[in-house]
C-alpha cells in the first residue's frame, strides 16, 4: 500500500476527489486543515503480479538449499488469483467482531460469520447511492432558488421603507455592510429598526451583538455521553466525525469497553472504512447494520452500553422518523454544519413532525456564511448540545456558546465596514444658492505721476534772437 496526499478547499471536495482518483473503496487515514484547505491522507493499493516460481516439494536444512529456496516464491502454480487489498479488507470487515490489529477490545461476535459481498451487488449499491445523491442535489437546488427569489422580493419591498428612515452616515454604512455579507432580509430589518436612532458605529455595534446573542441563547444541554444516540443530517455535515469525537470523549470518562459504534445503512463509498478508523482511535467496538431489523437485534444484544449510530445523508428526515417509530429509547440528534444552506436548516428546524433530542453544530473552523443557521436559531428554540471544529478529531466537543457563534458571524461584517460607501439616494434637485450682492462703489482713479524732466535754459544769442524775430 501507498499513502497519497490530497488537497482540496473543504472535506467534501477532498472526499469526492479521492473517490474519483482511487475508486470508491479508498481508505481514508486522516483529515486535517492546512493553510485554509483540507488535507486528506488516503491509503492506495499497489498492484503486484503473482510470481510463477514453484516451492520445492522438500525442504532441506543445508545452507545451499535454504539459499535457493529463499529465492523461490511461496505461491504454488495452482494458487488462487491475487486479490486486491480493498476486496480483502472489505470481506474481513464484514464481521461484527472488532479486528485485533485495530486494538479494539475483544468480545464475542453478535452475528454469524460474514459473507463476502458480490462485486456486482456492490456496484449496484454504489449506483443506487449516486442516483439518490443526484436527486437530492437537484431538489436542494430548486429549494435554494425558491428561497433566493423570496429574499429578493422581500428586499425590494423593504427598500422604500429604508429610504424613509433618515439614518445617520455611520448607521447607513452599517446597514449596507449587513446587506453585503448576506444577512437575511427579515433579520436585517429587525436589526436596522433597533439601531435607527443611533448616530455612531461605536454605539450600534454592541446593540447588534447583544440582540443576536439573546435571540439564539437557550438553556444549556449537556454533551451526551451515555445511552443510545443516533446522528442524522445532510450529506457532508460531519456526522461520522462528530460520532467519533463523542465516542472518544465518552471512552475517556466511562471506559472504551462500554462504547459501541454502529454504521446503519451506509451507502457512501468509504463510509464503513472511515467509521472503523474512528472506532479504533476511540477503542470502541464497531458493527454494521444493513436494515432496521438488524439494528434492533444489535441494540437488544448491546443493552447497557453506550451506542453511537451513524446514518446516511440521503433522505435523512424520513430515516429519522422511521427510527423514532421503531425504537422509542433512541435519542435522535440533528447534525448541521455552521454554514448550512437555507434548505437544510429548514428541513431540521422547521419540521414539526420530528422531535429532535438536540442539535449538534460542526465545522466551526470552516464556517464562512452562518447566517441561515443563525436565522433558524432565532426562529426556533431547539436545544444545541455541542459544537466542534472539523480538524480536531480527538478533541471533545464543546458546549454551545452563543457569543462565539455571533462573533464568528460578525467577523466578515466588521472587516467590511471600512470599505462600504453609503448608498447614493436620489434627492430633489436644489437650486444653487445665489451669491450675495456686492454694493457697487465708485471707481477709484489712480493718478500715475510721471517723472518730470529737467529742462536746461537755453542761452540766448544774437543769432537766435534775430531768428526768433524774423520767423
Amino acid at each position: 500500500m501507498e499513502l497519497k496526499r490530497i488537497i482540496a478547499r473543504d472535506s467534501r471536495s477532498a472526499n469526492e476527489k479521492a473517490i474519483q482518483l482511487y475508486g470508491p473503496e479508498v481508505l481514508i487515514i486522516s483529515s486535517q486543515r492546512v493553510d485554509q484547505q483540507t488535507e486528506l491522507i488516503v491509503a492506495v493499493d499497489v498492484p503486484s503480479e503473482p510470481l510463477a516460481f514453484a516451492v520445492p516439494e522438500k525442504f532441506n536444512a543445508s545452507a545451499k538449499e535454504a539459499q535457493s529456496s529463499s529465492k523461490a516464491s511461496e505461491f504454488k502454480p495452482d494458487a488462487p488469483k491475487f486479490s486486491a487489498f480493498s476486496e480483502v479488507f472489505e470481506t474481513v470487515q464484514q464481521s461484527p467482531q472488532p479486528l485485533a490489529s485495530l486494538e479494539v477490545p475483544e468480545q464475542e461476535p453478535l452475528t454469524k460469520a460474514p459473507v463476502a459481498m458480490n462485486p456486482g451487488q456492490t456496484n449496484a449499491n454504489v449506483e443506487h447511492y449516486e442516483q439518490q445523491r443526484n436527486l437530492e442535489i437537484v431538489n436542494m437546488l430548486r429549494q435554494e432558488m425558491s428561497a433566493l427569489r423570496q429574499e429578493f422580493a422581500l428586499s425590494r419591498q423593504m427598500q422604500p421603507w429604508r429610504q424613509t428612515l433618515g439614518l445617520s452616515a455611520d448607521i447607513d454604512r452599517l446597514t449596507l455592510a449587513m446587506q453585503e455579507v448576506g444577512i437575511p432580509v427579515g433579520l436585517r430589518t429587525l436589526l436596522t429598526d433597533s439601531i435607527r436612532d443611533l448616530e455612531s458605529l461605536d454605539a450600534a455595534w454592541p446593540v447588534i451583538e447583544r440582540l443576536l446573542a439573546e435571540a439564539i441563547q437557550r438553556p444549556t444541554k449537556p454533551v451526551p455521553d451515555s445511552g443510545v444516540h443516533v446522528l442524522c443530517g445532510p450529506s457532508g455535515a460531519g456526522k461520522t466525525s462528530m460520532l467519533g469525537r463523542l465516542a472518544f470523549a465518552a471512552a475517556q470518562v466511562h471506559g472504551a469497553e462500554k462504547q459501541v459504534m454502529i454504521s446503519f445503512g451506509a451507502q457512501r463509498p468509504g463510509a464503513w472504512a472511515q467509521i472503523q478508523l474512528l472506532a479504533s482511535q476511540a477503542g470502541a467496538a464497531c458493527f454494521r447494520a444493513a436494515d432496521v431489523a438488524m439494528l434492533q437485534t444489535l441494540l437488544d444484544d448491546l443493552h447497557g452500553k453506550t451506542v453511537w449510530i451513524d446514518t446516511p445523508g440521503t433522505d435523512f428526515t424520513a430515516l429519522a422518523k422511521q427510527l423514532i417509530q421503531v425504537h422509542s429509547g433512541l435519542h435522535v440528534h440533528a447534525v448541521l454544519p455552521v454554514d448550512a444552506t437555507v434548505t437544510n436548516v429548514q428541513k431540521i428546524l422547521q419540521n414539526p413532525e420530528i422531535r429532535w433530542s438536540s442539535l449538534m453544530l460542526t465545522k466551526l473552523d470552516e464556517a464562512a456564511y452562518p447566517w441561515p443557521l443563525i436565522k433558524g436559531l432565532c426562529d426556533q428554540s431547539l436545544a444545541v448540545s455541542c459544537m466542534a471544529n472539523d480538524s480536531q478529531m480527538t478533541v471533545a466537543p464543546l458546549s454551545f456558546d452563543a457569543q462565539r457563534l455571533v462573533s464568528l458571524a460578525l467577523a466578515p461584517l466588521l472587516s467590511l465596514l471600512p470599505e462600504v460607501k453609503p448608498l447614493a439616494v436620489a434627492e430633489p434637485i436644489k437650486k444653487p444658492l445665489r451669491k450675495p450682492r456686492v454694493k457697487k462703489s465708485e471707481p477709484i482713479t489712480v493718478e500715475i505721476l510721471t517723472p518730470t524732466r529737467s529742462v536746461k535754459s537755453r542761452r540766448v544769442t544774437d543769432r537766435s534772437s534775430a531768428k526768433a524775430v524774423h520767423g
